[in-house]
């Protein structure tokens, strides 16, 4: 073989060996970090996480951080409620007490929880480890709590009190609930002036990934000195295709 043609072999050889290696480094990067249910032993990581945007960004209208309690007791109402609360966690990167790190959380939350009709529409928060932004990681947490939605997995349980409540019986049932299958997620987003694209850099990200601007509230909060706007976008889900019962259903009824 020419030492042309020699050389020419062994650069790519290695580029071959590097592609792959680039490669099964990446599916091993997928495996090692990946979403899962939230549990009450992320709470510490997921109020440390918070407690940074409330401290430092206006991207959360939270001026006080709160007691870790807070956080055990939502996501406690949550799953009493069917909402997915997830955490996006790395198995291979550890905290000082060898949990696994957590990386963000993501979650659905009642959208006007006091009213019933508002069942099928909740409100989505998702929240960054401060040094894992601009990654591609938010966007992993968003799709798997976004395919949720789509694939029709959650179903809220809503509540409304209704009635007297002072004249029930101890034990009584104080309000009415249903089961309703999500079919909107609002984000609301801060539009802070001091952040990327003035602000603006958030609202383009949920666009470019399906949601729908349907409104802006202008100074409509106030911190760190600074008037902020809010933006209100709205993903809707595909209608479901019915299942074979509830066709079958349906082809009951229309013979009647």
């Amino acid at each position: 073989m020419h030492q042309t043609t020699l050389e020419a072999y062994l650069t790519t050889s290695s580029l071959t060996i590097f592609c792959i290696f680039v490669v099964r480094f990446s599916i091993s990067s997928k495996i090692m970090i990946r979403p899962r249910e939230a549990t009450v032993a992320d709470i510490p990581q997921i109020r440390d996480i918070n407690h940074y945007y409330i401290v430092n960004t206006s991207l959360t209208f939270a001026t006080t951080p709160p007691p870790i309690f807070e956080y055990e007791d939502r996501l406690r109402d949550l799953k009493r409620r069917r909402l997915p609360f997830l955490v996006l966690a790395s198995d291979q990167r550890k905290t000082h007490d060898g949990a696994d790190l957590v990386l963000g959380y993501a979650y659905l939350s009642p959208f006007r929880g006091h009213l019933l009709a508002y069942a099928p529409t909740v409100e989505l928060s998702i929240f960054m480890h401060p040094d894992e932004r601009d990654h591609g990681l938010g966007t992993i947490l968003l799709e798997a709590i976004m395919n949720m939605v789509r694939d029709g997995q959650v179903e809220h349980r809503c509540e409304e009190r209704v009635g007297d409540i002072g004249s029930l019986v101890p034990g009584g049932s104080i309000g009415v609930s249903t089961d309703a299958r999500v079919r909107n997620v609002i984000a609301v987003v801060a539009i802070d002036p001091d952040t990327y694209m003035n602000g603006e850099g958030l609202r383009t990200w949920y666009t470019q990934r399906g949601f729908v601007e349907k409104g802006r509230l202008d100074s409509v909060g106030e911190k760190n000195g600074k008037w902020i706007d809010t933006v209100y976008l709205q993903y809707t889900a595909p209608k479901p295709m019915p299942t074979e019962f509830e066709q079958s259903v349906a082809r009951l009824q229309s013979w009647h």
